[in-house]
């Protein structure tokens, strides 16, 4: 038996002569396989074929399913066997540079024999081998391996000689570097717009020598917030805007004009006089008069005002005193945004 094992191997490894370029960073694969396996007695051995799939966890570790099948005889007798294995596989892939690639691999799977009138016997395998791997171009990929089938359940090893064709999904051909050309001679760096910066690396050229320029050329900018509050007083129990308070609306407006995409919330409040109610409605009145200023006078879009009223819920000042109530008889508002401005030097 080991002359014929010799044999087989040696006509295995002749087989192996293929041309193409390794294909690489794949994740998923599929095998077809045939092979021989040679059987402790008292089974004669066979000739399998398997079906893989398998699943590339990184350039060195791939986890495969596999399952084979083969019939053959209990030797001296007429007794048909037909066997199925289900296993899986682990390979670690020891080189994944060169055109052949060796591998080791190991796994566990079941086994089912049937013979003919007789009850299905079944144990489990491990199984230890290495093989090599050989790029046939394109995703289509050359395998072989000889493995050793250990039961755990009976005294016996089976050796198995396989070869079989893979697919690799989403394989990327690597393709031969390009032949090296010298380099021509390097131009003298020169900076056009004197800041500091070589043009090969400005991207802001012509930029103002008066500027504070990174790395890349361009102009240094700081961020500032600006903003502007409002602040308009009522009479009690009215929602009318006095005079005194439209160019204060006005230089909120203006504000909202030069930032297009600020917006705004005029809050109105109360004084604790009256009914909770009645002041909520008051406050509402008050919040929706100034919005209206700013629409009707100032020309802001209604969707960037918003009118809130608070009641006598948020009062500023003390409500016992007449100054009090007048500081609580208000709407208000802010508005802020951040801008950029260029750092001279």
């Amino acid at each position: 038996m080991a002359h014929t094992h010799k044999k087989v191997l040696s006509a295995l490894v002749a087989t192996l002569i293929s041309s193409g370029v390794f294909a690489d960073n794949h994740k998923f694969e599929v095998q077809v396989g045939v092979g021989r396996t040679f059987f402790d007695e008292p089974r004669d051995d066979a000739t399998t074929g398997s079906l893989g799939f398998g699943y590339v966890l990184n350039k060195n570790w791939t986890l495969e399913a596999v399952a084979s099948g083969f019939n053959t005889e209990v030797s001296n007798s007429n007794l048909d066997v037909d066997g199925r294995q289900y296993r899986l596989d682990a390979l670690y892939n020891i080189d994944t540079t060169s055109l052949w690639r060796p591998f080791v691999a190991f796994g566990v799977g079941d086994q089912s024999l049937k013979v003919t009138g007789m009850k299905n016997d079944r144990d489990t395998l491990v199984n230890l081998g290495g093989g090599l791997k050989h790029s046939l171009g394109g995703n289509w990929e050359f395998r072989s391996d000889i493995r050793f089938f250990n039961s755990l359940d009976r005294e016996y090893t089976d050796l198995a000689l396989n070869a079989g064709i893979s697919y690799l999904f989403g394989a990327e051909p690597v393709r031969a570097a390009a032949p090296v050309v010298a380099a021509p001679a390097p131009k003298p760096e020169v900076d056009t717009d004197g800041d500091g910066v070589f043009d090969s690396k400005d991207q802001c050229p012509d930029t103002p020598k008066q500027y504070k320029v990174d790395a890349v050329g361009c102009p240094m900018e700081l961020t500032e917030t600006v903003a502007v509050k409002l602040a308009v007083k009522f009479d009690t129990a009215k929602s009318i805007v006095k005079d005194e308070y439209v160019d204060d609306i006005g230089n909120l407006a203006k504000f909202m004009n030069q930032y297009a995409n600020t917006v705004v919330t005029v809050e109105g409040h109360t004084d604790s006089q009256g009914a909770d109610a009645y002041n909520e409605k008051l406050s509402q009145q008050r919040a929706e008069a100034v919005k209206q200023v700013l629409i009707t006078k100032f020309g802001i879009a209604a969707d960037r005002v918003t009118a809130k009223g608070f009641g006598e819920a948020q009062p500023v000042a003390d409500n016992a005193t007449a100054a009090g109530r007048e500081e609580n008889r208000r709407v208000v508002g802010a508005v802020s945004t951040d801008v950029k401005k260029k750092q001279t030097k």
